[in-house]
């Protein structure tokens, strides 16, 4: 298991984007081991991918077993679910799915592989697992999102989360981590100004908010302004999805910058659709993981764009002018 402290922001720059940290060269060790070891509900094939025609360049990947072999999700029916021993949780994974222990001798801060992959590398970060809490972010879970990009020298790491009510499938804390290794819009898309270090993401069809950590140079107030956003969200039960990628200024610049998107959304409760795509974190940022080949075959941008502003327009428009009056009370 690997060990590192947390020592600052790792900005990459074009000369090391061929340069593996340990975390990345041992994460990849370790997943590629447990995928041969057959840990895995299927070997992750991407048949095909394709940047949709259009402005906003959505990436779609297929990847059929995701939509039939992929574990049954949870019945989702409140922001406020509490934590179920009785359902699956990430306390019952077995040993060879844990491939990271994070500076933490009691195992409580781990990577588990996900065993339903979405691309290269796809694991979940569980911080605090043993304490059993519920897909809600914690101060303490983003700094250990934010950590692992000090970890990292990849300009291709992701890491997503998806609240309850907007596509999580799981009632027990964790957060999406993989590689992406294409070059994707929402790294260096314009922002426009909206209050403090946060911005607004108005040039695109899921509007929501961003933080760049060059707006504040400093890893707590990256973390807080954030947090602020989100635990305002949870407390008064607004669906949300957060997103974390490496920036920049151009698409010719180099990675200097770390950015986390938050999207207020609708809420979805109930039993997920997990039929053609689900509009989660991942999608609402441009990422889109096709379950049928009819529909990887005929969607259009128009398509993904209708999708994206019918899930995230109507909840923007109603929070917008109350988060901004909170980050000015705020700062």
């Amino acid at each position: 298991m690997y060990h590192n402290s947390f020592s600052g922001l790792n900005c990459v720059s074009t000369e090391s984007i061929k340069k593996e940290s340990t975390f990345d060269s041992v994460l990849e060790e370790k997943w590629v081991k447990a995928q041969q070891n057959g840990i895995f509900r299927y070997v992750l094939k991407i048949p095909d991918s394709k940047i949709l025609e259009g402005k906003y360049q959505f990436l779609i990947q297929l990847n059929i077993d995701r939509g039939c072999k992929k574990r049954s999700p949870e019945n989702i029916t409140s922001m406020n679910q509490l934590f179920n021993e009785k359902q699956f949780n990430f306390t019952k994974i077995v040993s060879e799915e844990q491939i990271m222990n994070l500076d933490n001798i009691d195992k409580d801060d781990i990577i588990a592989v996900n065993v339903s992959p979405i691309e290269y590398c796809h694991s979940l970060l569980l911080p605090q697992r043993c304490k059993r809490l519920p897909q809600i972010i914690t101060k303490y879970s983003l700094f250990k999102a934010i950590e692992l990009f000090s970890l990292s020298s990849s300009p291709y790491l992701r890491m997503a989360f998806n609240s309850l009510c907007a596509h999580a499938s799981v009632n027990h804390l964790h957060w999406h981590l993989y590689y992406l290794n294409w070059r994707m819009l929402l790294e260096y898309i314009d922002l426009e100004e909206y209050a403090g270090p946060v911005q607004i993401l108005e040039k695109y069809p899921a509007k929501g908010f961003c933080i760049k950590y060059s707006n504040v140079q400093n890893m707590d107030d990256f973390v807080n302004w954030a947090f602020l956003i989100v635990n305002y969200l949870q407390n008064t039960e607004i669906a949300h999805n957060v997103y974390i990628t490496r920036g920049k200024l151009s698409i010719a610049e180099e990675y200097k910058d770390i950015r986390i998107y938050i999207w207020v959304r609708k809420s979805m409760t109930g039993v997920k659709n997990i039929n053609a795509f689900n509009p989660a974190a991942p999608e609402l940022f441009g990422h889109l993981s096709i379950k049928s080949e009819e529909t990887y075959k005929n969607i259009t941008e128009e398509h993904v764009m209708r999708i994206l502003r019918d899930v995230t327009e109507v909840t923007f428009s109603s929070i917008v002018a109350e988060i901004k009056r909170l980050i000015e009370y705020a700062e």
